[in-house]
């Protein structure tokens, strides 16, 4: 039995691809098929994604929390800026009413007013603080008498209105300033409120701390007056502040 053998001869036969100009039409466009893929591209979660999907890289992910904590410090230097704001707004309010008070002191650059008011006006706008003080309206008696001060009136008449304003701002809660205007008496020897001001400033400095300065005060009226009611008042808190002592 012959055996007939097939050899097989491969011909390569080379083929030329010419590279050939897309079609741009706009059929051509529509004839093209579009396949959705189903990838879906979200943010970079730090737990695991939901469904299946979603990214969780880890770089992504610390990167997120950086901004978050920029973010986060961000809003607190706002906050604090805006604290630091109202301080500063409180500080400048503060020192606007300290150079009102300081205007106000008896002890400032303008401490003698002129006298712009006649003797006559001057008792009329005494008499007009006094009332407005009985009726508790107490910055409209300081205007007044500031007016009176204001005026040609007589030392013991300017005495008083020092003594009275003094009480004013005793009323008002500002017991620096009433210290001012009770210390100022004692220039005006004829005022008849003269023993009162020395208690007054006494009581003052008693509560401020000032032992010292209250002891000299009250020592100051029983010399000066040891027969006015002040007086028995005054060796009751002399006691009081020697045996603190």
């Amino acid at each position: 039995m012959r055996i007939t053998k097939f050899v097989f001869v491969m011909i390569t036969i080379p083929v030329y691809l010419h590279p050939t100009e897309p079609d741009t039409t706009v059929n051509a466009r529509k004839s093209v098929p579009l396949y959705d893929l189903g990838i879906s591209i979200e943010p970079a979660r730090e737990s695991t994604p939901l469904f299946g999907k979603g990214v969780a890289n880890l770089s992504l992910v610390q990167l997120q929390n950086q901004l978050d904590s920029l973010s986060l410090a961000f809003l607190q230097f706002k906050a604090d800026s805006d604290r630091m704001k109202a301080e500063q707004d409180s500080l400048k309010k503060l020192i606007v009413a300290l150079q009102n008070r300081l205007f106000q002191s008896p002890y400032a650059s303008l401490s003698n007013p002129a006298k712009i008011y006649s003797r006559k006006d001057g008792q009329k706008y005494f008499q007009k603080g006094l009332d407005a003080y009985n009726h508790q309206n107490y910055l409209v008696a300081v205007d007044y008498l500031q007016k009176t001060m204001s005026a040609d009136v007589s030392s013991e008449i300017m005495g008083n209105a020092y003594y009275w304003i003094g009480n004013c701002y005793t009323e008002l809660g500002d017991d620096y300033l009433a210290l001012e205007y009770f210390k100022k008496v004692i220039e005006y020897p004829l005022s008849e409120w003269l023993d009162d001001a020395l208690f007054a400033s006494a009581v003052i400095y008693q509560k401020a701390g000032e032992t010292k300065l209250a002891e000299a005060f009250f020592t100051r009226l029983l010399n000066r007056f040891p027969n006015s009611p002040r007086a028995k008042l005054s060796e009751l808190e002399l006691k009081q502040l020697k045996q603190k002592e």
